[in-house]
């Protein structure tokens, strides 16, 4: 066999082995990329004037980020009925909510407006949703 085929079957060889080795680690990169939001201490109500303020602390534990800037939290009233807190903002700032990067805490404030504080029981199940199609449920005081 000449030496030109001999150095392009083994220029192949390796070719193909660097492609099989980029698509294992491809998708495998992929595969454990995942959000893992925990809810840190214990979120809680607010009464305001024709408003009713959730404050919430979310701490990413995963490896991929997590957008918070258009998520809603779903919070069940006494009649199971969910009552929608939206437009997040950054506790103690006027900012709104943004990406939250893996290891990375947050603690935002959430509103609903034209509700009754009184009409929400202490405890109640409340279910953060993100834009993407993330879900967190967790419960929620009262003071």
């Amino acid at each position: 066999m000449p030496p030109i085929v001999t150095v392009i079957i083994i220029v192949a060889a390796v070719v193909a082995a660097a492609l099989a080795a980029y698509f294992i680690y491809a998708t495998t990169a992929r595969g454990v990329r995942q959000v893992m939001l925990t809810v840190i201490g214990q979120p809680t109500l607010y009464a305001g004037t024709n408003t009713v303020e959730l404050r919430v602390t979310f701490k990413n534990d995963g490896t991929a980020p997590v957008n918070l800037a258009n998520s809603i939290v779903l919070v069940e009233n006494k009649q199971k009925q969910a009552k929608e807190f939206k437009d997040p903002k950054i506790a103690g700032t006027n900012n709104n909510a943004g990406t939250l990067n893996p290891g990375e805490s947050v603690s935002l404030v959430y509103t609903a407006s034209n509700v009754n504080f009184d009409e929400f029981p202490d405890g109640a199940l409340a279910t953060l949703q993100t834009a993407d199609g993330y879900q967190v449920s967790f419960a929620v005081t009262k003071p």
